[in-house]
């Protein structure tokens, strides 16, 4: 099964949760809700307006303690929060150790594939050789999800790496829900 994650921008935004039902809608696996300088309380709010079945796909980067009370879908380890909790089922990767590392998660991210489509001057940390090689070696597979500059025209690549679906941020919220249906069209 290819799985399609979506993450959200750093800060909130106006109409963010209606966009966010538009992606869920469009058969996304996850979506990531990633806004470090967000309260908990603005978190609450975004939650709160999602339906119980809606929740089941959320996985909070931030204030874990939402996830159980709300049925979320579970909690994301990153550089702000590193140590393992019980209650993560995904983390940020940017090496093959700490892929290898994090067997205990669902799955990992690994970033940056591409060039990101987000953050200026972030790069691509891996050759397409090393890729291949990773995916020989079994580094990369089903749990492992490509991440950074990721768009419809990158899947092709991306599924020859071996990776287990592909997780979009940057081109997921410039042009609504577009490349997200794109993406899945294509799969």
């Amino acid at each position: 099964m290819w799985r399609v994650i979506v993450i959200t921008p750093e800060e909130t935004f106006a109409g963010e949760v209606e966009q966010i039902k538009k992606v869920l809608e469009c058969g996304v696996f996850r979506l990531h809700l990633r806004h470090p300088k967000a309260s908990e309380k603005e978190l609450r709010k975004i939650i709160e307006a999602l339906s119980v079945e809606e929740r089941k796909r959320i996985v909070l980067h931030d204030c874990y303690n939402l996830v159980d009370e709300y049925g979320l879908g579970g909690a994301h380890l990153n550089g702000r929060h590193p140590e393992l909790a019980d209650i993560c089922t995904s983390r940020s990767c940017h090496s093959f150790a700490e892929i290898e590392a994090s067997k205990r998660m669902r799955y990992c991210f690994l970033s940056p594939i591409f060039d990101s489509i987000s953050k200026n001057g972030y790069s691509s940390n891996f050759s397409r050789e090393v890729l291949l090689e990773a995916k020989q070696k079994g580094i990369i597979n089903e749990n492992v999800i490509a991440l950074g500059g990721i768009s419809a025209d990158k899947l092709e690549q991306v599924k020859e790496y071996g990776f287990g679906g592909v997780a979009v941020l940057g081109s997921a919220w410039k042009d609504g829900v577009a490349q997200i249906e794109k993406i899945k069209d294509l799969l």
